[in-house]
């Protein structure tokens, strides 16, 4: 019997299913400035940090506001990646935020290379 640890990030994506790529969406959820940020914001969300703590924890290790909360915001949708960091999977994705044309990512934490295996010897 094996077990895979799931955890999702509280990433909404409102995404219009009519919307084609490069239009304008609208979006909410966390969002760092840069991937390796995002990266970090997810590995403390899946040690069980709630969302503002890991956000604040990347935000004091970057020395600056890289993440934060976006309640709705205009985004053209950029490219998908599937990252492994440490044993864990992530589907990160880059944004371009509307109307400044700044670049923010976002991603999900999908489970880890590890598995937890009880066997009878």
């Amino acid at each position: 019997m094996t077990r895979t640890h799931l955890a999702f990030a509280p990433v909404v994506f409102l995404l219009a299913h009519t919307a084609m790529a490069g239009d304008p969406v609208r979006v909410g959820g966390y969002f760092c400035e840069t991937r390796q940020d995002q990266i970090a914001f997810l590995k403390l969300r899946a040690s069980g940090e709630n969302e503002i703590m890991a956000a604040n924890a990347v935000n004091k290790s970057a020395g600056k506001m890289s993440c934060a909360d976006y309640i709705s915001v205009e985004v053209i949708p950029g490219g998908e990646k599937v990252v492994m960091a440490d044993g864990l999977v992530f589907k990160m994705q880059s944004f371009t935020f509307l109307p400044e044309k700044a670049e923010r990512w976002a991603g999900t934490f999908f489970g880890t290379l590890d598995h937890v295996a009880e066997k009878d010897i």
